[in-house]
């Protein structure tokens, strides 16, 4: 009976030590969750950026043509 008894207490505490794995293991993909969502948001909010930049660099590249443009129109001289 006594037999009986101890591997039962080895039962409770491998089960206890499961549970408390288990109980960290969702504490720490929580977390890893929140960093993914922020890093996703960083990442987009950079891309915009991006996206900005490159446009405000297509816009200014067609003002300096346009510049060129009218200087090669005109007759130096």
């Amino acid at each position: 009976m006594a037999a009986e008894i101890e591997v039962l207490k080895q039962l409770e505490e491998r089960v206890q030590a499961s549970l408390n794995r288990i109980d960290q293991l969702e504490k720490e993909n929580e977390i890893l969750a929140q960093r993914l969502a922020e890093s996703e948001t960083r990442f987009s909010d950079a891309s915009a950026e991006l996206k900005q930049q490159h446009e405000a660099r297509g816009e200014i590249r067609t003002k300096i043509e346009q510049i060129l443009a009218r200087f090669n129109g005109l007759e130096l001289g």
